[in-house]
């Protein structure tokens, strides 16, 4: 029994060797271990020798590392590694053993640098990152160990994943191998290994399918039609009338209802609700926004926290009072009020029409109705040096807004 390499790795230029094999021998009942370790300068394996013969010889206290069981005979591999000079698992660990500690959100030390330094860093990217991992470089890199990892290496990943994962997108299988590329850069920061292979390492280009969006006359009959529940048409419009993400409306309390310097009924945006953590987070640029309402959206949203009877605050509450309405009964009511519509569910997927086409309905209606700067303002895609010219108490570009969603949402 030996450990195997990626067959991956076997196709190409160059074979990715294991630092050693195992062998496992039945021998009068007794099972015993033999080992060969790679010798790079060589470009081969020493003769297989028994586990037992090399504990011996370096001193190994074979009653604490038994060279009859299979952990025992690592250790006495790793040993003899060392002792040639080599390196060991310890400082060479597997990739994807590497991978998975690395973005193991309880157990991570780059995690836990990040969030220290005060640093953003989500659970549901380290969550993603980390499945990543487990279904796609786990299969692919068996017996690469950290320190074997070249640009070459990378590269025929790359292709491999596009070639085996046709249904996969371009963004997908960037987000894949970034998932390896950002922890070469931290191990090469932490002097683990001697380069960065990942230095100038070049992604698919990202062909996007464009998401589907609403036009006016499909909104109106929308809402016109009946909705089953009065917390599902109210979500929905929010989406539409103030291009929230859906995060974002799931966190919003009665609190966050308030008045602009003239008076007129405004939504703050200063969180939104976390799928995989389940609880209140930043908002996704870590910024509050302001977003002019109307007084009739005002009020029914008003309407709908009074009723809450959790005392949680959320306005969109649910049956779990530690929680807000779950975001899958949004989308299914959104997707459900579509088929009274007439857009069933073959054409809302050929359309690519989910609940976040109502943001960029949003964006796409006002877009040349006020600057970009303006509207970026609105939909929270700010930069630093817009963030830090924006006063939403006293901005004149809160008026720009609220006129032209009075223009153009007129009637909703």
């Amino acid at each position: 029994m030996c450990t195997k390499l990626c067959p991956f790795f076997d196709r190409g230029v160059r074979v990715m060797r294991s630092p050693y094999l195992l062998f496992k021998r039945e021998a009068k009942k007794k099972t015993i271990y033999y080992c060969k370790i790679w010798l790079p300068a060589d470009r081969a394996y020493t003769t297989a020798k028994s586990c037992a013969a090399i504990a011996e010889k370096l001193g190994i206290d074979i009653k604490q590392y038994p060279p009859s069981a299979r952990a025992g005979a690592r250790h006495i591999a790793e040993a003899w590694i060392a002792a040639r000079g080599g390196v060991s698992r310890k400082n060479d660990p597997l990739l994807w053993e590497f991978c998975l500690k690395f973005w193991d959100w309880e157990t991570s030390d780059y995690i836990r640098g990040k969030l220290t330094r005060g640093q953003q860093i989500g659970r549901h990217h380290c969550a993603s990152s980390y499945y990543r991992v487990k279904k796609y470089v786990v299969p692919r890199t068996q017996g690469l160990h950290l320190r074997e990892v070249t640009a070459e290496t990378l590269d025929r990943l790359q292709i491999l994943l596009r070639t085996e994962l046709p249904k996969q997108s371009e963004k997908s299988i960037n987000m894949i191998m970034s998932s390896i590329t950002t922890l070469l850069r931290e191990a090469f920061r932490l002097q683990m290994i001697s380069q960065n292979p990942a230095y100038k390492f070049r992604g698919l280009a990202n062909r996007p399918r464009r998401r589907g969006i609403l036009d006016t006359a499909e909104i109106r009959k929308l809402f016109e039609a009946p909705w089953d529940f009065e917390s599902h048409r109210l979500a929905v419009a929010v989406g539409f009338y103030c291009g929230m993400r859906l995060g974002e409306i799931m966190a919003l309390k009665a609190e966050d209802i308030g008045a602009d310097f003239h008076g007129l009924p405004v939504l703050w945006v200063r969180k939104s609700w976390s799928l995989t953590e389940k609880r209140e987070k930043g908002t996704k640029t870590g910024n509050t926004r302001t977003i002019p309402i109307s007084e009739t959206l005002k009020s029914g949203l008003l309407r709908l926290a009074a009723e809450n009877m959790h005392g949680n605050g959320f306005i969109f509450y649910g049956p779990d009072e530690s929680r807000p309405l779950s975001a899958k009964v949004i989308e299914r009511a959104f997707c459900k009020q579509l088929v009274k519509i007439g857009i069933d569910e073959e054409q809302r997927k050929a359309r690519n029409i989910v609940f976040h086409s109502l943001r960029h309905s949003f964006n796409s209606l006002l877009r040349g109705k006020i600057a970009d700067s303006t509207l970026r303002l609105a939909t929270g895609h700010v930069t630093e040096a817009m963030t830090n010219l924006y006063d939403h108490g006293s901005d004149s570009r809160l008026a720009e807004i609220r006129l032209a969603q009075n223009t153009v949402f007129s009637g909703f």
